[in-house]
């Protein structure tokens, strides 16, 4: 029976964050098709600083089924999934690695497989997804991404993914701080592909993140795109275009015979261009605050504990 597995060594990395309803069915969906399908695998939990019972359902499962081995990474305050997911990266140790964002799923626990085929198939990166699942807010992500970067994989919506541990070292190798793993796996040479599917009928996959994934949105735009060059330059041509108004309003009052008090045009050319010099700042100052956080001041995760469980 072990002569038909896959003679691959496997990682699945969860991420958890007040899952504690949904985990445990997790886990022994993923458990039982890895335990079916390969001769050596391990799953790495990180639960980050989850606030309910999460880490205890975890336990439950161990002591209810067979694992072949699962460690429980606790990272020391709430650090969100891409730093979180990094840190689970950092200490699997499989061929393959499975990254799953979360344990709500809508799709079937046999498409898991057919993702690690499509990586055999020369793909060091495979992202599952959904069809027509992504919402308003989302597509509007992907659209200006994908329009502002160069990168020739556009990204999408994703459910999970997998990644060899060729594209493990060839993004560490990299020497960047993985801020959004989908732009930095898009960029960094090897091939990149997709397992579209089409979603199962669940209940809402909740956003417990919603404003840590809008922060991520703008800082992959801002990092992985121009379109902040592009805005800048878009608000220096209008106020330019401005001012070049104003100067030949202002020459024409001068020569015409019936001047008018010049302290409304004066104050809204002034309140313009501050404006203008504003958002410009603005922009300047978000670059140089990444920059800082990437550079200096913050590391890629903090980890409190790590707990290996084997049977």
């Amino acid at each position: 029976m072990s002569l038909n597995k896959e003679k691959n060594f496997v990682s699945a990395v969860v991420y958890l964050y007040n899952n504690e309803r949904e985990v445990g069915g997790f886990l022994k969906t993923v458990n039982d098709l890895l335990k079916e399908n390969f001769e050596k695998y391990e799953i790495v939990c990180v639960n980050d600083c989850s606030t309910d019972n999460t880490v205890k359902a975890v336990e439950n499962f161990c002591e209810e089924n067979s694992v072949k081995s699962l460690t429980v990474i606790n990272t020391s305050f709430f650090q969100g999934v891409e730093s979180a997911m990094v840190a689970g990266l950092d200490i699997s140790i499989g061929d393959f690695v499975f990254e799953f964002d979360s344990p709500v799923v809508d799709y079937d626990a046999k498409m898991i497989m057919s993702v690690y085929r499509k990586s055999l198939e020369g793909n060091d990166i495979v992202f599952a997804v959904p069809q027509g699942a992504s919402r308003f807010t989302s597509k509007l992500f992907y659209n200006l991404f994908n329009r502002f970067s160069d990168m020739q994989y556009k990204i999408k919506t994703q459910r999970f993914s997998i990644i060899s541990r060729r594209g493990i070292n060839r993004v560490k190798s990299m020497g960047v701080k993985t801020v959004y793993r989908k732009a930095v796996y898009a960029s960094c040479g090897l091939p990149v592909a997709d397992f579209e599917y089409k979603p199962l009928a669940v209940d809402k996959i909740g956003d417990s993140q919603k404003a840590v994934k809008q922060e991520l949105a703008l800082n992959s735009l801002i990092l992985f795109t121009d379109i902040g060059y592009k805005i800048s330059i878009t608000l220096s041509v209008l106020m330019a275009l401005i001012l070049m108004l104003a100067g030949i309003y202002t020459v024409t009052i001068f020569f015409s015979a019936n001047p008018v008090a010049g302290w409304t045009t004066t104050m809204l050319v002034i309140s313009a261009g501050f404006f203008g010099l504003f958002v410009l700042f603005a922009f300047v100052l978000k670059y140089l605050s990444m920059i800082l956080n990437l550079v200096f001041t913050r590391k890629q995760y903090v980890v409190e504990s790590i707990r290996k469980i084997t049977k």
